[in-house]
């Protein structure tokens, strides 16, 4: 009977353990990994790094290759990078069954930074264990120190998207090795679970203690005695001053466009104090050479205007709702940019409601500057060749600017050219604001402009004429009503009404509401509504109807003094395609 109990439990022991292995090959065989990252790397006197990687990736599904990105540059103190270089001196790959079967098959590219192989046949797919071959040398990334010499490199890179099974190295340095350190884990991270075996002084072999999960790597840092290895920092640091030199790019080119628009410049004029306006000016063009731009203010304006002449009438209801009535349907408007205006509001009809104005309201306030601009230019307020001139220079440095961000800096990125991303980028923003500083107004529109800022002055210093208004308050009522649609362009009609407020008591012909509170400083809150409406129609109606990235710490520093998995040189990352 015990004979027969022991037999059981024999076999439900042998049962389990089979079945824990197949259930344990059945999750390896579902899951896409790195079997095993191995790495030889040799470190010349010169500092030139020869690296042979040999990566067994598991497929268990078709795919055509893998990916692999190894970074070529890195930041320096003061925020720049410098480049180093990848010399690629063999890439292949074999089923891991047949390794006398070699392909060849691979593109190369660079991108922010990366030296990216896409390794594989777009036309065919693999599965199963692969081993893919890639032999090259790195320079240019050697950092020194004080006391000692120093192989700071990240093994596996802590960019893979799959786990690593297994991690292991063997690195052969020029001289003796003093002290060695290792970290694993995600990028930042200061474990160790890594272990070493000497072969010689100046040989060693690394190996992960456990798998490396996705996004975690293997970094090893190797202090030699100091003079090891040959000194290029001079050699680096020029490398790195001519990839950065371009930062003083926008110096030179600032300079010179700033001659081109100064040459386009229009002389300063003084201010003199104006009553009235400048002759054969009427508000939107007014506002279009003051502002050098069309905005819904000066719409308003032209409507008060168009009610000073008795075209119109502003009418107010108790709910303080707004109207525009038409006056005189014989009477023609002989502007013909104010007759658009009058059109646009009120189509055929006599009345209405300014909240209520056409959804297509803004194709008038389109037409409106487009016919204003072109009398700008006609009536050579507006100079053709400075218009030209400033479009040219925001065109290109819009374009220009676009391009060097999107199209200029990965390019440059290959080569760690930093300071030339920056300097390439500043100096078409550069291009961009003197663009938008050219003053396209001809000297006739800059004489205007001027009459147009002593209006201004007039009308923002009105206190000083008070007394000139209380001596002869008829004469100057219509004052009131001539210049308050150029108040409105200065965005002065409060302070121009509130000296008013006490001469004017009767409402205007053009002003119907509430008598018996009326005064000019309600027509100007009256116009400020208004405008609010006006803003509201002027513009077309709307419609209605978690990853990682690959990233490399830099070599900036030693692995003996805040060390951590990522750190160094090399590293990178890929996955399968």
């Amino acid at each position: 009977m015990r004979k027969f109990l022991y037999s059981i439990f024999f076999v439900l022991f042998t049962f389990s353990f089979f079945a824990s292995e197949v259930s344990a090959s059945d999750t390896f065989s579902s899951e896409e990994q790195i079997s095993l990252f191995k790495s030889s790397i040799e470190l010349e006197q010169g500092t030139d790094i020869n690296i042979k990687e040999e990566i067994s990736y598991y497929f268990p599904s078709a795919k055509h290759g893998i990916i692999r990105e190894i970074p070529t540059n890195y930041k320096v103190q003061g925020g720049f990078k410098r480049p180093t270089t990848i010399k690629l001196n063999s890439l292949y790959y074999y089923d891991k069954d047949f390794p006398n079967i070699k392909y060849d098959l691979y593109e190369r590219s660079s991108e922010n930074g990366y030296t990216i192989f896409q390794i594989g046949d777009s036309e065919t797919t693999i599965t199963g264990e692969y081993v893919f071959v890639i032999d090259y040398t790195i320079q240019n990334m050697i950092n020194y120190f004080d006391d000692h010499d120093e192989l700071y490199i990240n093994i596996t890179g802590n960019g893979w998207e799959v786990p690593i099974n297994q991690a292991y190295a063997q690195i052969k340095v020029p001289g003796d090795i003093t002290e060695k350190v290792c970290f694993t884990g995600i990028g930042g991270s200061s474990d160790s679970n890594c272990t070493f075996q000497d072969v010689d002084s100046k040989e060693v072999k690394i190996s992960s203690n456990s798998s490396l999960d996705v996004y975690e790597g293997l970094t090893v840092a190797i202090k030699m005695p100091k003079g090891t290895l040959e000194d290029t920092t001079k050699k680096q640091k020029v490398e790195m001053i001519l990839a950065n030199i371009g930062v003083f790019l926008p110096i030179p080119v600032f300079f010179l466009l700033n001659s081109i628009v100064k040459r386009k410049k229009n002389k300063k004029l003084t201010i003199i104090p104006h009553y009235d306006s400048p002759k054969g000016i009427y508000p939107l063009l007014a506002g279009y050479i003051f502002n050098k731009s069309l905005n819904n203010k000066h719409i308003t304006a032209e409507m008060i205007k168009l009610a000073v002449d008795g075209y119109i009438k502003i009418r107010q209801d108790e709910k303080n709702t707004y109207s525009i009535v038409r006056t005189n349907k014989d009477k023609e408007v002989k502007n013909e940019v104010a007759k658009e205006l009058l059109n646009g509001l009120l189509k055929e009809k006599d009345e209405i409601k300014i909240k209520d104005l056409s959804s297509d309201f803004f194709k008038t306030v389109s037409t409106l500057r487009s016919t204003v601009e072109k009398e700008a230019y006609s009536g050579e307020y507006f100079d053709k060749s400075k218009r030209n001139l400033k479009g040219l220079f925001i065109s290109f440095g819009a374009i220009g600017g676009f391009l060097s961000l999107t199209v200029l800096a990965p390019l440059l990125s290959t080569i760690a050219a930093t300071g030339w991303t920056v300097g390439v980028f500043l100096s078409f923003l550069v291009l961009l604001l003197l663009g938008i500083m050219v003053d396209v107004r001809s000297e006739n529109g800059n004489k205007v402009y001027y009459e147009l800022l002593g209006l201004k002055m007039y009308i923002n210093t009105a206190e000083k004429h008070r007394i000139e208004f209380h001596n002869d308050p008829k004469k100057y009522l219509g004052v009131f009503e001539k210049l308050l649609p150029f108040a409105i362009i200065f965005g002065l009609e409060k302070k121009w009404a509130k000296e008013f407020e006490d001469i004017y008591l009767e409402p205007p012909t053009w002003y119907d509401g509430d008598f018996n509170t009326f005064n000019t400083y309600m027509i100007a809150n009256s116009i400020s509504k208004i405008s609010s409406n006006v803003q509201s129609k002027s513009v077309p109606p709307s419609n209605s109807s978690g990853g990682y990235s690959s990233s490399h710490w830099g070599s900036g520093g030693s692995g003996f003094s805040g060390g951590m998995s990522g750190g160094g040189g090399g590293g990178g990352g890929g996955g399968s395609w």
